[in-house]
């Protein structure tokens, strides 16, 4: 299969304006049952890891075509996320956090990696946390989904517009760029063991991963309120999806799970795919080179994507 077959000129410019796009039949089915029967059958935590999973990536056309988007070698490709969600008793679909839900469309939108507590910054302020980022979301369908509300893959359209612009303001204000840089200011949040990281605890439902600028946009203005009270973030859109098909989001576009009122468990499986010269971005070096790079790289979408 050809790249300019699966990267048309019409997807490329859908992937720029949205930040997502759906490929369809990129991954011969074969490697998705076998990759099932793998995550059903294997006991080990680390099958992300097996074979079968990860010929997904690189025994498709995947691998080659990501190193063209991204401009040559990526950086090495050894793991994955196995996203199996089984649908929620229908008792549970409009309870959010213990109480009743104002939003049928609740999801899970977050932008990976911010305001995370990873090894040494556990206990640290959130001003010392990084920001740990890749280039590129991966996903891969291994069974239909192509009915809403099924737990499906949504993303805010064009918030990785929205998220660069904010962080090359904080970057233009000295930054440093995250939580507890400009215009980010430290919010509530409590979080016990086994909750969500996005979510936060109520009564302070706030979603610190979720840069401000885009906790104003969603096709579901109904059910939101204004982001200085800590309301209900707008829902994202669902990605339809064939066993087979990939879905590609910028990691700077908001993304998460739908609800899941159907019957059968979603499976996928997500590659997070980095530029070779792409690292953390880390706050309290924010004043040196490599840092000044990744700034470059969050305050500019496609910095890292000459082959797009």
């Amino acid at each position: 299969m050809q790249y300019s077959l699966i990267m048309t000129p019409a997807k490329r410019r859908a992937f720029i304006e949205d930040g997502v796009v759906i490929l369809p039949k990129v991954v011969p089915l074969e490697l998705c049952r076998a990759a099932v029967e793998a995550i059903e059958t294997t006991e080990t935590e680390n099958f992300g890891s097996s074979e079968p999973v990860q010929a997904l990536y690189h025994g498709s056309p995947l691998c080659t075509l990501l190193q063209d988007l991204l401009g040559g070698e990526t950086l090495p490709v050894t793991h994955a996320q196995i996203a199996v969600r089984h649908p929620t008793p229908p008792e549970q679909l409009d309870i959010y956090m213990g109480k009743p839900t104002p939003s049928p469309s609740d999801w899970n939108g977050h932008v990976d990696g911010i305001a995370i507590h990873p090894g040494p910054h556990k206990d640290d302020p959130d001003r010392e946390a990084p920001i740990v980022s890749f280039s590129c979301i991966v996903g891969v369908a291994l069974n239909d989904q192509t009915e809403p509300d099924c737990g499906n893959f949504a993303v805010l359209l064009g918030s990785h517009i929205a998220n660069a612009t904010f962080f090359a303001q904080q970057a233009s204000a000295g930054g440093p760029l995250g939580p507890g840089g400009p215009d980010w200011p430290m919010e509530p949040w409590h979080r016990e063991k086994g909750s969500n990281a996005s979510r936060g605890q109520w009564p302070e439902p706030r979603a610190r991963m979720v840069p401000p600028p885009t906790r104003s946009m969603g096709d579901s203005a109904q059910y939101l309120r204004t982001p200085e009270n800590g309301g209900w973030w707008p829902s994202g859109t669902q990605q339809l999806l064939r066993a087979g098909d990939v879905v590609l989001a910028h990691y700077l576009t908001c993304h998460g799970e739908s609800r899941h009122a159907g019957k059968e468990p979603r499976k996928m499986v997500f590659f997070r795919v980095k530029h070779h010269q792409h690292t953390e971005y880390r706050p309290n070096e924010h004043h040196t080179s490599e840092m000044q790079h990744m700034i470059a790289v969050l305050s500019d979408p496609w910095l890292e994507w000459s082959g797009l």
